[in-house]
């Protein structure tokens, strides 16, 4: 039941932190570019180093590093023994609201195959296979984009009692969009999870 309980958690938790639902982002577009977003959010924003000081855009990096290991805790979710396929209804949903389009491509870490998959292809991947997937060394990009982070990483994938290890770069999108509190809307800063 403690367990039961925090799977439950643990699924609420990006609704809890972040406020904007996939339905509102871009879909069907593989990138999504900064004057894209900015349009979206009804802000101009010069860049990201414009709006923040260095102390707070370290703090956002670590947030968007929580974010992509937070996916991958989702994926490994799957096989649990106490998932039940409502939770794994919900699961689906948070995971689709990690990121910023469900158009997204990512890497097929499956197969040996260069071309990369939609994220709705990679979670039915993980879903039909018995697979986990471990997240290391993370290096972040030393140059900053006007509405992105981009992270190196290196995932460990076990599928079939075989692990194969994957060096990926991705992109964690930052910008700015309405939030209600109440009757009240205002702009806050968000994390959206991009193309690997």
């Amino acid at each position: 039941m403690k367990k039961a309980m925090y799977l439950y958690l643990l699924l609420l938790f990006p609704f809890l932190i972040f406020s904007q639902s996939n339905s509102t982002t871009t879909s069907n577009q593989e990138n999504v570019s900064a004057k894209q977003l900015n349009t979206n959010a009804g802000v101009k924003i010069n860049s990201i180093q414009s709006q923040f000081s260095n102390a707070s855009i370290v703090e956002y990096q670590n947030q968007a590093i929580n974010t992509i290991k937070d996916f991958y805790n989702y994926i490994n979710l799957y096989h649990s023994s106490e998932i039940t396929n409502e939770l794994k209804v919900e699961v689906d949903k948070s995971i689709q609201y990690l990121f910023l389009s469900n158009s997204i491509q990512l890497k097929d870490v499956f197969d040996n195959s260069e071309k990369p998959i939609s994220l709705n292809s990679f979670l039915n991947k993980c879903k039909k296979q018995s697979v986990v997937i471990s997240v290391s060394n993370f290096n972040q990009s030393k140059t900053i984009s006007d509405s992105y982070f981009t992270f190196q990483y290196t995932i460990q994938v076990t599928l079939n009692s075989k692990t194969t290890s994957h060096t990926v770069t991705q992109k964690v999108y930052f910008f700015p969009g309405e939030k209600e509190f109440g009757t009240t809307e205002k702009n806050v800063w968000q994390l959206k999870l991009g193309e690997f």
